[in-house]
């Protein structure tokens, strides 16, 4: 089931930072990151597995003759396979062949795809602390329905890594492989993704998404007033609300902010 929210951190640092997120909520517009930028270096780096009869790789490589170059006569794509197939710089049966795609996997990572990583929490300890300069930033809430999220899915935490298979998997099934699973020492983190495969690069938003800004618990009266000030500056209106620490127990507490 669909969250209603979707959340996402930021620190409250450096200048960059602060004007990142001033783009965010003053100029509805946000940044869909490439994923060789990510904390994890298992993150959308999937293992690879070459295993299939020969029939099924003709079958693959003539697929991929067909998508890349239509222009092609069946007996053009014929002859475009053997050279494949007689080259070991791209026959996948290679380990040249198999070097390639990897690096050509790690090329679409870093100038093809752009990532927008969000969290179903809001509320977790460990996430102030390791997106949200520890609990000295904020969290901006979103609209799940808005439609610049309309395509987002949750990520799928996993024991062990799934192996992409080129001559096996759909387009859909190598794409949640790699961009839609991680270690199970992520969990905590509830993360869903928005996609977009036209490049990493920045994407406005309805003002309406954006409905609530949470400041951390060591927010800094400056990052209270800067925060109060962008939301006056907004079209649509933002709910202001603040984390606050539970005086017994591990866990925070949000509340309204005090006007």
């Amino acid at each position: 089931m669909a969250p209603q929210h979707l959340y996402k951190y930021r620190p409250f640092t450096s200048e960059c930072d602060i004007e990142f997120t001033r783009q965010i909520v003053c100029d509805n517009t946000i940044y869909f990151a490439p994923p060789c930028t990510f904390n994890d270096p298992f993150d959308s780096r999937p293992a690879f597995t070459f295993d299939a009869p020969f029939d099924e790789m003709k079958a693959y490589y003539r697929r991929m003759c067909s998508k890349q170059m239509p222009q092609l006569t069946e007996r053009d794509c014929e002859e475009e396979l053997e050279k494949i197939l007689a080259d070991p710089g791209t026959d996948l049966r290679s380990p040249q062949g198999q070097q390639k795609i990897q690096q050509l996997h790690s090329r679409i990572l870093a100038e093809e795809v752009g990532v927008l990583c969000l969290s179903t929490e809001r509320d977790h300890i460990l996430m102030w602390s390791h997106y949200a300069d520890c609990h000295r930033g904020i969290c901006l809430r979103f609209d799940a329905r808005a439609a610049f999220l309309r395509d987002a899915r949750p990520i799928g935490y996993e024991p062990r890594r799934e192996l992409i298979n080129p001559f096996r998997d759909a387009d859909e099934d190598m794409a949640a492989k790699t961009f839609l699973m991680k270690s199970r020492h992520w969990v905590y983190e509830g993360e869903w993704r928005a996609i977009r495969y036209d490049g990493p690069g920045p994407v406005e938003f309805a003002p309406e998404a954006l409905t609530g800004i949470v400041l951390g618990a060591s927010a800094s009266k400056e990052a209270e007033e800067q925060v109060r000030e962008w939301a006056r500056c907004r079209r649509a209106p933002l709910e202001l609300l603040r984390a606050y620490p539970d005086q017994q127990e591990f866990r925070l507490h949000i509340r309204p902010l005090d006007r």
